[in-house]
């Protein structure tokens, strides 16, 4: 559990080291989109807020409101050396909510449950470690020395149609200039399939969007506007925010849409600290091997039972041993 849970919260994390830049004034807003979101100036620290929240009404497992939150501090320890980092991942859907956490002090690391934190034994730590630097060591040979989402072949400078200025306005302290447009639906499309043929590592996961699929989506979207505030003298990614409403579609039956990206303190220090009263992570795992998630609510015995195949995934997770692309793969198991 602690091995994928921090693989997850390292990947969220990456995604948010997409946004950099250089100062200047009276720039086109090409000229903004494309420093805000091409690597460049480095983010070595700060905190991260992402949301998506909705309610997909027609849709098996998304028909009704459910809400999805990354929240936390992050900071580099340098060059080779695991980040520091404090994230919680807490999801609200179908009645039930659930909160995981990852604690990273560079040496030593802790997976939290629902607000109770275990302590990661040395050596597994040191195995996900180890293969997080190898990981990052090979990206920087291939050029991709700083993550982003330009790396997964992302570009949500495509998503915005019309884009122009808005003024300016403060977020977190931070004077940025606002960008508003549209949303080229089939432009966000090209990018969702991009990223599930770079997923498709298990028979799991479908390689791309069928072009029904593909039809049925963009008929469904009634309005949708994109929104972005990047940082006036820096140009480094403050806000990002996605909105769709949907209507009537096929299977689709209506509803809305919202991703939030926000990022504060940037390249000011975090105190990040081990968490306080953590248990052994043995506590955690015997509680997951009886089928139960510690804590979370709409549970009247205080947990709630693992979703089917879940005794699958926690046996791909044994078998991984630490290795990030192996963890990668077992989250297709998840719910199947």
């Amino acid at each position: 559990m602690s091995r994928p849970a921090f693989a997850l919260l390292l990947c969220a994390f990456a995604l948010t080291l997409s946004a950099c830049g250089s100062s200047s004034t009276g720039e086109s807003v090409d000229s903004l989109l494309r420093k805000t979101f091409t690597s460049g100036e480095s983010v070595d620290s700060g905190k991260v807020s992402a949301r998506l929240e909705g309610d997909v009404r027609g849709i098996q497992g998304l028909d009704g409101p459910f809400r999805v939150r990354l929240d936390g501090p992050f900071e580099s320890a340098g060059k080779d050396k695991l980040p520091r980092f404090d994230f919680t991942l807490a999801i609200t859907m179908s009645g039930q909510s659930f909160s995981a956490g990852g604690v990273s002090t560079g040496d030593k690391g802790w997976l939290r449950v629902n607000g109770q934190a275990y302590a990661v034994p040395d050596a597994l730590f040191g195995k996900f470690r180890d293969s997080y630097l190898s990981t990052a060591r090979k990206s920087a040979k291939e050029g991709k020395a700083s993550p982003s989402l330009a790396a997964l072949g992302i570009d949500p400078r495509g998503w915005l149609r019309d884009a122009r200025k808005a003024g300016e306005a403060d977020v977190g302290g931070t004077n940025t200039i606002h960008i508003t447009g549209g949303l080229n639906v089939a432009r966000l499309l090209d990018d969702v399939n991009r990223l599930l043929n770079r997923a498709n590592t298990t028979q799991q996961l479908p390689s791309r969007l069928t072009d029904a699929q593909r039809r049925d989506l963009q008929r469904a979207v009634r309005s949708a506007s994109v929104d972005v505030y990047t940082g006036k003298d820096d140009k480094l990614l403050r806000r990002l925010d996605v909105r769709l409403a949907l209507k009537r579609s096929g299977e689709v039956q209506g509803g809305n849409l919202r991703f939030q990206l926000q990022m504060d303190a940037i390249n000011r220090h975090q105190d990040i600290r081990p968490p306080s009263n953590a248990k052994p992570l043995d506590e955690l795992a015997n509680t997951l091997r009886n089928g139960v998630l510690p804590g979370a609510s709409g549970s009247a015995q205080g947990g709630a039972t693992l979703p089917q195949g879940g005794s699958a995934y926690l046996q791909c997770l044994e078998s991984a041993r630490g290795d990030v692309a192996k963890l990668q793969r077992c989250a297709a198991l998840q719910g199947k």
